[in-house]
């Protein structure tokens, strides 16, 4: 597998953004900006990681932290502010992480606004949730990002993890992007390497956590979402 450059992505896109240092960086805002007016910064309490100054980022800005139980909030977000902000305290609730993103774009997309998602990051996310669980839910999102036309990107560091990890999110993606040239190439899933990991996830029941996975978000109110995940 072998990354392209920022300048090579073509917006809207999908993209796997790999670096060994995920500090904040010239490439993760050259991705986050472009076209859009209104951009979506996904980041967990425990990321180290400045965020950049809403001010300096053109249109609406959206920021949604997820694991910090302070910051939690049972008031729904004013989509129409400036500055819109939102949490999710437990961060092995994927389906409220993925309720959250979701109402984020919709409700920009639906006002007319160009989305960019900026998750930061998958390490952060592996590390409370199995990594089939992560799989399944970064290859829904990415669907539901490609259905409204929003460019996304997932922060992604391959050193921590085994080839075989590395290959699965990179084959869901539309692009790999590195911060910087890699000394070898990155692991490739076949394609029938990939069949056979659906097939195999597909066939095991999916957790109450997963449901949201299946749900059609687009057709859903949230009332009918809680409902549907048994809240």
């Amino acid at each position: 597998m072998e990354p392209t450059t920022p300048a090579a992505v073509d917006p809207p896109a999908n993209v796997l953004f790999v670096a060994s240092d995920q500090q904040q960086s010239d490439t993760c805002e050259y991705l986050a900006f472009g076209d859009a007016d209104a951009t979506l910064w996904v980041t967990f309490a425990d990321r180290d990681r400045p965020l950049p100054d809403p001010e300096s980022i053109p249109g609406q800005v959206g920021l949604v932290t997820i694991g910090d139980v302070l910051a939690e909030s049972t008031q729904e977000p004013d989509f129409s502010a400036p500055v819109v902000t939102d949490s999710v305290a437990d961060p092995t609730d994927i389906a409220t992480i993925g309720i959250t993103i979701s109402r984020f774009c919709e409700r920009w997309h639906d006002d007319g606004h160009t989305v960019t998602v900026c998750f930061d990051s998958l390490d952060s996310l592996l590390r409370y949730t199995p990594t089939e669980t992560v799989f399944r839910f970064v290859h829904v999102l990415t669907q539901r990002f490609e259905s409204i036309g929003a460019h996304a990107y997932f922060h992604f560091n391959p050193d921590r993890h085994e080839d075989w990890v590395v290959s699965t999110f990179g084959a869901i993606v539309d692009e790999v992007v590195a911060e910087c040239p890699l000394e070898q190439s990155l692991p490739e899933a076949t394609d029938e390497e990939m069949a056979e990991r659906l097939e195999e996830w597909d066939s095991k029941p999916s957790t109450a956590g997963e449901k949201w996975l299946e749900y059609p978000m687009t057709e859903a109110t949230d009332e009918e979402i809680a409902n549907f995940l048994g809240e």
